[in-house]
Order: C-alpha cells, then structure tokens, then sequence
C-alpha cells in the first residue's frame, strides 16, 4: 500500500443500483492511494457534503485532526496487518464534526481495503 501521504478521495465510478441508495458508508482503498466512496451517496448524506466537493478532499482533509495527528490516522488505516476497527473523527460540511467506526478487511488478491463505516455517537464532555 502506499505512504502516509494525502489519500484522494474519489466517488465509485459505476456504482450499482444498490450502493447508490445503500444507508451504509462503505469505501475501498486501492493500490496507488486512492480511497473510492462505493456508497457515495450515504457519506453525502452523513457527512453533509454535495458529492461533487466531497470528491475533491483528501481524506487526510476529512479527518478532524491537524495534519500531522491526521497523517497517523491515515496510517493506522493503511496497517494490513491488523484488522480491529478504528474510531476516526471525521470533518462535515460547515465544520461540524461525527465520529465514526472504520470496520476493514484488506484482500490480498486486489492489494485492496474494504472499509465498513458506521456513526458512534460521540462523548459529551
């Protein structure tokens, strides 16, 4: 996989019938550092961005953390060595900020990470 550096975001170029209305945050990270929304609606939805500019942040840009504490999160993600879910603050449109469970699975044959994502609600304090 590739280094700590920004992870483009881009929207799933031929989503099917079923992600594109899926509720589910789902995305993949390829070979190259490119991490594809399959279900580029649902993150919209979550995260309040139109998908046009949600495809133009990296998502080192998403994570709500300054750039270096952000480049260890991006990092953590790209482990395929270790499968445990990771909770990761993400930015939303207008500054708000949700936390979320990254839930990953990397498949060896498509050099590949398959993420899952859920909301956690996130501590009041």
């Amino acid at each position: 996989m590739n280094s700590v550096a920004d992870l483009k975001v881009v929207l799933c170029r031929k989503p099917g019938k079923s992600s594109a209305q899926s509720e589910v945050m789902m995305a993949r990270l390829r070979p190259g550092g490119l991490f594809e929304l399959l279900s580029a609606a649902a993150w919209a939805r979550a995260l309040g961005y139109p998908s046009e500019e949600l495809c133009r942040k990296s998502l080192r840009e998403l994570i709500a953390l300054e750039a270096p504490a952000a480049s260890a999160v991006v990092a953590a993600l790209l482990d395929t060595a270790h499968a445990e879910p990771l909770d990761v603050t993400l930015r939303c449109n207008g500054e708000r900020r949700r936390c979320f469970r990254f839930h990953r699975r990397f498949d060896p044959q498509a050099q590949s990470i398959y993420f899952v994502i859920d909301e956690i609600p996130m501590a009041r304090g």
